[in-house]
């Protein structure tokens, strides 16, 4: 059976990881699956799941998805679950360099990855999926 592009996208996060010696995989998701599949291939870094809201608009009301997905990566070995701010910018590209930046800030804080550290992170832009290697200044 073939693998999906997903799970494809999911097992090259962590071989890349490993390649380079990352301390932290980081996975920007909306419903979890991304940072499922990456856990499934037992990185051995810690996974950082950033759940990402949806937020919606009928015109007079704002709606933002609930934090369940970041609630259910807590069953997952290795994966530490952080809830992202819902963002309303213009386009994908700026809301996600902000989310990464937050993102990286907070796995300093808690002590995932410091100043030097490589950090593999995976999200996508629009309808392609992308996998960066950070390096945490």
């Amino acid at each position: 059976l073939p693998m999906s592009p997903l799970e494809s996208l999911a097992s090259s996060a962590v071989r890349t990881a490993n390649n380079v010696k990352a301390s932290l995989i980081m996975v920007l998701t909306r419903g979890g699956t991304t940072a499922k599949l990456v856990a499934k291939y037992r990185p051995s870094v810690p996974i950082l799941s950033v759940a990402v809201p949806v937020l919606t608009s009928d015109s007079l009301t704002w709606l933002c998805s609930d934090e369940s997905p970041a609630r259910h990566s807590l069953m997952y070995r290795g994966m530490i679950p952080v809830l992202a701010e819902g963002s309303a910018k213009a386009t994908d590209t700026e809301s996600t360099e902000s989310i990464l930046n937050a993102a990286l800030q907070t796995s300093i804080k808690k002590g995932l990855c410091k100043s030097g550290d490589a950090v593999v992170a995976l999200h996508r832009i629009g309808v392609a999926s992308v996998i960066k290697i950070i390096v945490v200044k």
